[in-house]
């Protein structure tokens, strides 16, 4: 089985090719979120560097956020293009989903977060034995709240995700002491490997129903509602 991914939800726009759950090709770009231009380009060269067509891929893969806006759109775009050309199926992988598997070599609790804006993160807990199983879903919230659910965790507890520095800080201040899973962020890679799992599960869906996750307002959309 054959997986492109795609993740477009930072400023670091990824692809990755995952044949049979290992990784065989990899490259990313950091565009700073102009994303619509670096990625098909990022894809061509990637299919080339490996001497694969587009239409061997048994599987297309996006992180579909939560994330930035724009660059979540973009990525769920494009993989919903090539699916619907191709008639093949996809994978929705969940951005803190995408974090937790780019950490799959920490084993305890693993806190994936990604700033919002301010001190405010998207994330959710996984556990990881070997196995990584959700403990939360994806959520939003002030670093306080994340911190006190930190409290409750028992074991190793390692922080992932391009929001995992920021949050660590936080934890540091507070008096906690978390592990920081260097350079662990979300990516195409994990969110391919993570694909692969999905597929052996049969939890993959089609072109028509992969949508972004945004889990809140966009600016545009609050500023709308303020005015009402």
């Amino acid at each position: 089985m054959l997986i492109l991914a795609l993740d477009t939800t930072s400023r670091v726009a990824s692809a990755a090719l995952c044949r049979d759950g290992e990784i065989i090709g990899y490259g990313e770009k950091d565009s700073q979120m102009n994303h619509s231009r670096t990625i098909l380009p990022v894809v061509q060269h990637l299919l080339e560097q490996n001497g694969l067509a587009l239409s061997g891929v048994d599987v297309f893969a996006a992180t579909v956020g939560p994330g930035s806006f724009t660059g979540v759109r973009i990525g769920v775009a494009a993989i919903k293009g090539y699916a619907m050309a191709l008639n093949k199926p996809c994978a929705a992988v969940s951005t803190l989903e995408s974090a937790a598997w780019a950490a799959k070599d920490k084993k305890g609790i693993l806190c994936a977060g990604v700033q919002a804006r301010q001190d405010e993160f998207f994330y959710a807990f996984f556990e990881n034995d070997g196995e990584i199983r959700r403990k939360s879903a994806d959520q939003v919230g002030k670093a306080q709240e994340i911190l006190s659910q930190m409290e409750e965790c028992t074991g190793p507890l390692w922080i992932t995700g391009d929001g995992g520095g920021l949050l660590m800080e936080y934890a540091e201040k507070a008096g906690l002491s978390p592990l920081l899973a260097e350079g662990c962020r979300q990516n195409a890679a994990a969110t391919a490997l993570r694909a692969f799992q999905m597929a052996e599960r049969g939890e993959l869906t089609d072109c028509h129903h992969l949508t972004p996750s945004y889990l809140r307002l966009s600016q545009a959309e609050r500023m709308k509602m303020q005015n009402k």
